[in-house]
């Protein structure tokens, strides 16, 4: 039991220490020995848990969603839609390990093998809201449920993009409810629309905590 716990707090301090450098550096420009020195193991502990640096940051995108998948929201389908697009803002102004997992997603294009199942998890939980929502009458009739999902991660992914290089994500949360104004009056029936905050219903606390995760 002693080793299986040191083994995970080696992984643990290895997906830590790459988070800060893919982050920093980019997949491409950032060295397998400053994710070792910033991490405290030996190279053969890193090879131990990930044959190569491609592993690594596959690693580290695993990790992201594992951060993400454990967000708790509750309301209406369309309005957790919103407040989950909301928590991600919040978890790229203050989660190392989730801009990492964002960035190496979007960087996917130097791997050997890009992989698209990354994207697909970034629109499985809003195609999921959005039926929810046609479900229980919020969705206006017409809408095409898999390609609002799709829009809204691309949506997401851009306006996250230009709010880092111009602000460091400082502005992010203005930037989302910017897009939620414009794109809920063609989603939404009129009496939901009344109802929805586009800013978000949920107050996360500051901090680098992801929200609602766990510990």
């Amino acid at each position: 039991m002693a080793i299986q716990e040191r083994a995970l707090r080696t992984r643990r301090a290895i997906l830590e220490a790459a988070s800060i450098v893919f982050e920093k550096r980019g997949f491409v420009a950032a060295p397998l020995s400053e994710i070792i020195a910033a991490s405290g193991v030996t190279k053969g502990a890193l090879y131990f848990h990930f044959s190569s640096k491609e592993e690594l940051a596959r690693g580290v995108i695993e990790a992201q969603f594992s951060a993400m998948g454990q967000l708790r929201l509750q309301g209406s389908p369309l309005q957790q839609a919103i407040d989950s697009t909301h928590a991600v803002a919040h978890a790229l102004q203050h989660v190392p390990l989730v801009r990492a997992g964002v960035r190496l997603v979007i960087e996917q294009g130097s791997f050997t093998e890009p992989d698209p199942e990354p994207y697909l998890r970034w629109v499985e939980p809003a195609q999921a809201f959005l039926e929810q929502a046609r479900t229980e009458g919020e969705l206006r009739p017409e809408v095409d449920v898999l390609a609002v999902a799709q829009l809204i991660v691309a949506l997401f992914t851009g306006t996250q993009l230009m709010a880092q290089v111009l602000t460091q994500w400082e502005d992010l949360d203005e930037r989302i409810t910017a897009f939620w104004r414009v794109v809920l009056p063609g989603l939404a029936m009129p009496e939901a629309l009344r109802r929805l905050k586009p800013e978000g219903a949920v107050k996360f606390p500051d901090g680098p905590e992801v929200p609602g995760s766990a510990g």
